[in-house]
């Protein structure tokens, strides 16, 4: 588990590296990385178009992923291998969405949509930080979601007990 986790981290520092890379390059060393600074609008468009459509909706799919019947249950029976596909494929998903992004904003002459595009997937990213924690988490997670909402409402029945018997103590 442990390899598997410094794995996805290196992964995880290396998208993040190549961002900040660009970041510096665009803003601080002011490098010319404009590709298309004649774009015509509707190229300008359909681009911007594009990249919001798949930002808007592998944004969620990469965050809820874990969360799929067919992977959750590939986590429980192979722990550590499918842990790094599906952690791999997660991260590549973010991480892409946020080099490409970052690119594009430099790309088509700091289109403010692209930078706008990049922070919000840069505000995603700690909610899949590979730590050794929320590793050892993903792979122990409870295959019947019925069990986990049966201690929900066991516990939500404790707590109105509880309220109900302070305020009887009160009186």
């Amino acid at each position: 588990m442990k390899k598997t986790q410094c794995q996805l981290m290196a992964l995880f520092c290396m998208m993040l590296l190549v961002a900040t890379i660009l970041y510096i390059c665009g803003e601080f060393l002011q490098l010319d990385m404009t590709l298309w600074p004649d774009a015509s609008r509707s190229q300008q468009f359909i681009g911007t178009t594009v990249m919001i459509l798949l930002t808007i909706s592998l944004l969620p799919f990469s965050l809820r992923l874990f969360k799929f019947r067919r992977v959750n249950a590939d986590l429980q029976e192979r722990k550590a291998k499918a842990l790094a596909r599906w952690g791999t494929l997660r991260l590549l998903i973010m991480g892409l969405l946020l080099v490409v992004n970052t690119f594009l904003y430099y790309a088509f002459g700091f289109e403010s949509t692209y930078g706008y595009l990049a922070v919000v997937t840069l505000l995603c990213l700690p909610f899949v930080v590979p730590t050794m924690n929320r590793c050892e988490a993903e792979v122990a997670k409870v295959e019947d979601g019925a069990t986990a909402n049966e201690n929900d409402a066991a516990e939500e029945e404790t707590e109105t007990d509880e309220e109900a018997n302070s305020s009887h103590s009160k009186l």
